[in-house]
């Protein structure tokens, strides 16, 4: 049995579905394997990990029969009836079981994730960057201080090389603001006196690619300098242990620059070609060693689709 830790409501867990009972795998998608009504057993010895999970129909499955495991992102527990002190350490409980399970399971996982990026499923894009660039992936500089001079001297820097602004990015959200004029430097000093502010390069229209196992799936066609960026793209990928990740370039004064890194990637990101390739890629990862005759995933994926 192959399992999806996902929602029903994800195209991408439902394409994968589909393209694993397209290749004759029996699945399950579970959005929360350790809560009612699943049933979960894990002992463990010093000798051995041995886990059970026993479904609302009476079906079950031992760990050492799961084919592989796909795992979209942290499982939740529904909220309705809980106060907020103890909904908050029974997730706590519920994500440090799951996790601590998928690392015991012997079976294909994608991904299986580190604590970091378990507990931490949207990191602000600064956290990548050493990593980025040992990989030999660029990202456009940066700056983070609580020191008026230092901010207006970039937007000096950026300005000589012809760019109209810099962009400010709060860093606990998404949001972006672009820095132009005295009132928008004088509200970023103010905020200075408070907290630093991080400042960087604008952008132009963001291309995204993800890297499933060995292949790299761009949308659309992608720019000669950013081909030649798919080995550090790999090297990255590795070193998070991922195989499954997407990352989003952009053109910017500094050249192509990867403006974005996401470890639970979205497949609504990329056209229908590109999702087939994800879903193939995705279900080559998790019946590898399977020695099944499959057909191809992409007429799953068709019909998931109609």
């Amino acid at each position: 049995m192959h399992l999806i830790l996902g929602s029903p409501h994800d195209l991408c867990c439902v394409s994968v579905q589909a393209a694993l009972e397209a290749r004759g795998c029996s699945t399950r998608l579970v959005s929360n394997p350790v809560a009612h009504p699943s049933r979960f057993s894990w002992r463990l010895t010093n000798d051995e990990s041995t886990s059970q999970l026993v479904w609302d129909d009476g079906t079950s499955v031992f760990d050492d029969k799961i084919d592989g495991v796909f795992v979209r992102r942290a499982v939740w527990i529904d909220p309705d009836g809980w106060q907020n002190e103890d909904l908050g350490y029974m997730q706590s409980e519920t994500h440090a079981a799951v996790l601590g399970w998928l690392w015991s399971l012997p079976c294909p996982v994608v991904n299986r994730y580190s604590a970091a990026m378990w507990y931490h499923s949207q990191p602000h894009p600064l956290s990548w960057q050493r990593q980025l660039r040992r990989c030999g992936l660029p990202t456009p500089e940066t700056l983070v201080t609580n020191v008026d001079e230092e901010s207006r001297a970039f937007g000096k820097q950026l300005s000589r090389e012809g760019v109209p602004g810099v962009v400010y990015g709060p860093l606990t959200r998404d949001s972006r603001y672009l820095i132009t004029d005295n009132k928008d430097w004088d509200g970023l000093a103010a905020m200075q006196r408070h907290a630093p502010v991080c400042l960087t390069y604008p952008h132009e229209a963001v291309q995204f690619v993800c890297v499933v196992g060995q292949q790299a799936i761009w949308e659309g066609e992608p720019p000669p300098e950013a081909i030649e960026l798919e080995p550090a793209l790999h090297s990255f990928a590795a070193a998070l242990g991922l195989t499954f990740v997407e990352l989003a370039f952009a053109r910017t004064a500094q050249g192509i620059c990867v403006v974005g890194v996401e470890p639970h990637p979205y497949i609504d990101h990329f056209g229908y070609r590109a999702q087939q390739q994800i879903v193939d890629g995705l279900v080559d990862l998790l019946t590898a060693g399977a020695g099944r005759n499959c057909n191809s995933a992409a007429h799953a994926f068709e019909r998931s689709c109609l």
